[in-house]
């Protein structure tokens, strides 16, 4: 039996996983991509030097080799969930550049912004694994999703990763986040994000990027996710063009 329909625990833990799709237009995820050379500098540059990170489990993405998907605006990933080494979860997201209603009802949407592009982003998890039971990597209502935007050759995904990905819980300036650090060899894929109401997110990530500025902290330059930021580094910079977005005029017929 399929885990994502037949299993308690996954609908309980699904369900946790995202904001409720209503919260979509009324928030707004702000993401700072850090460059600085490893999570010990930045935390020392925010005066937590030494804080430990809250949780820290290895997160593998996938693509083609070399990458299509991902830059075109869709992402395949695994990792784990709730402090559980056994709990795996797999996720496909898709990016818009704007609002849309072209998503089925199961994902849940959120804005994110990296710089000064805001992207509407809609993601679908599924339960991979738990200590009990194993399930397929990506569910048939996940192929689907991505299915919508794009033709998926799902034989052709191979693993980058596993990395490891440490999460340390911080404040600034009052606003609750989370700095997280995708370890991959000797790159440190980091963030920051900071969730708002999307009508003071200018106005937050003005104040927060000049407060980072101020503290020495390397933001990169563009501002991209760590995906991209990854198959970048790996060498496949610019021949298909970085941030791209789902084109809704490609979707598929069911």
């Amino acid at each position: 039996m399929h885990l994502e329909r037949n299993s308690f625990l996954a609908i309980t833990c699904l369900t946790a996983l995202f904001s409720p799709p209503t919260l979509a237009s009324t928030k707004i995820d702000l993401q700072w991509s850090i460059c600085d050379t490893d999570a010990e500098t930045v935390l020392r540059k925010l005066g937590e030097e030494g804080k430990t990170p809250y949780k820290a489990y290895p997160i593998t993405y996938y693509d083609t080799y070399p990458p299509i998907y991902t830059p075109a605006g869709l992402g395949f990933r695994t990792k784990f969930k709730h402090h559980d080494p056994g709990y795996l979860i797999s996720l496909i997201k898709a990016r818009f550049g704007a609002e849309t209603d072209n998503v089925p009802p199961e994902a849940d949407c959120v804005w994110d912004q990296y710089g000064n592009t805001s992207y509407y982003t809609c993601g679908l998890p599924s339960i991979v694994a738990t200590a009990n039971e194993t399930g397929e990597l990506w569910s048939p209502t996940q192929k689907a999703f991505a299915e919508r935007y794009q033709h998926i050759d799902w034989d052709a995904l191979v693993p980058y990763g596993p990395f490891m990905n440490p999460k340390w819980k911080l404040k600034i300036l009052g606003h609750k986040g989370v700095f997280d650090d995708v370890v991959a060899s000797s790159l440190h894929l980091m963030e920051i994000e900071i969730s708002v109401k999307k009508k003071k997110g200018d106005k937050v990530h003005k104040k927060i990027t000049k407060y980072l500025q101020d503290r020495g902290v390397v933001i990169c330059e563009p501002q991209l996710p760590k995906t991209l930021r990854l198959f970048e580094r790996l060498g496949y910079e610019d021949r298909w063009g970085m941030g791209k977005v789902v084109s809704e005029q490609v979707v598929l017929a069911h």
